[in-house]
């Protein structure tokens, strides 16, 4: 007389924990504080002598806004994954 085998997939289901995606939130949370406009100055030090830095030179103003604008998304994104 033989047992039923059990298929590896059916021992491991409660092994596996499910995905809850606060990764992405910590995604967003890290790209809020790269992209933050208040890092500005040290983007402009970073990028200072190539060409993306006189495109930053150039566009200061339309950057700036841009980049607040990402922050603010980025940041509500991560505040609505991990809260």
């Amino acid at each position: 007389m033989s047992l039923p085998s059990k298929r590896l997939s059916d021992s491991c289901e409660s092994c596996r924990t499910p995905y809850d995606g606060r990764g992405k939130g910590y995604l967003y949370a890290i790209a809020t504080a790269i992209l933050c406009p208040c890092h500005m100055p040290v983007w402009g030090i970073l990028l200072g002598g190539t060409a993306a830095g006189v495109f930053f030179e150039q566009h200061f103003w339309w950057l700036a806004f841009a980049l607040g604008l990402l922050t603010l998304l980025s940041l509500y994104k991560a505040i609505r994954i991990l809260l």
